[in-house]
């Protein structure tokens, strides 16, 4: 389901191959919840800036053109179902290493740097159910620790992958603490690599990426 345009609010809804199914079998839909998603909102355009005053400061977030409708879970389904009270004025939002909303988040192994840390935040919330990390290519790190254990790739973790990934992509999960730090060991590499890891919270859904690049390693000649 999405908006059409942004002066009039159309909404053009369409169904799944589930849905069309429990029609077609003479069901019918009996819809109890939905979820609402930003995905596609670029909040760098945010500007407190502008020169006719606060009531302008989302004006180009406002004039982005929507995305219709997809019946395809993978562009749309990273968003989960909560429960939120009637007076929530904030969405949760997932902070790495303290920058939050419309910051990329990187992190740069020099050629001769074995660690890095990246530690997630829930903002407007309390996480309650811990974390869950997606590693696209596990073979450029030779460890993930902090309390992170590897466990088996299944529901909302693999939309952030792509099916070429799935071979060497690893699905970590931490529950030990509200922000915990997970420290990753590079494995060398002959030529500069990037992947883009995810962080995700378990009770809400909220996520975020960063970016890890690594170096290639140089060695002596000789």
């Amino acid at each position: 389901m999405g908006y059409l345009d942004n002066s009039t609010i159309v909404v053009d809804a369409i169904l799944t191959k589930q849905g069309r199914k429990l029609l077609a079998s003479g069901q019918g839909l009996n819809i109890s919840y939905f979820t609402l998603s930003d995905t596609g909102i670029d909040y760098t355009l945010w500007n407190p800036d502008h020169p006719s005053g606060s009531a302008y400061y989302g004006e180009a977030i406002e004039n982005l053109p929507n995305l219709e409708a997809l019946p395809n879970a993978a562009y749309f389904m990273r968003n989960s179902l909560i429960t939120l009270s009637r007076d929530t004025v904030e969405l949760p939002f997932v902070a790495l290493n303290g920058e939050g909303i419309g910051v990329t988040v990187t992190k740069n192994f020099g050629s001769s740097m074995k660690q890095q840390s990246i530690t997630p935040k829930l903002e407007n919330s309390t996480e309650t159910q811990g974390w869950q990390l997606v590693i696209p290519d596990k073979s450029l790190f030779t460890a993930i620790t902090g309390g992170w254990k590897q466990i088996d790739i299944s529901g909302i973790s693999g939309q952030f992958l792509n099916d070429q990934e799935i071979e060497n992509a690893a699905l970590y999960e931490n529950t030990s603490d509200d922000t915990p730090p997970v420290f990753l060991d590079r494995a060398e590499t002959t030529q500069t690599r990037s992947v883009v890891i995810t962080f995700i919270s378990k009770s809400t859904g909220a996520y975020k990426s960063a970016t890890v690049t690594m170096d290639r390693v140089k060695r002596d000649k000789g």
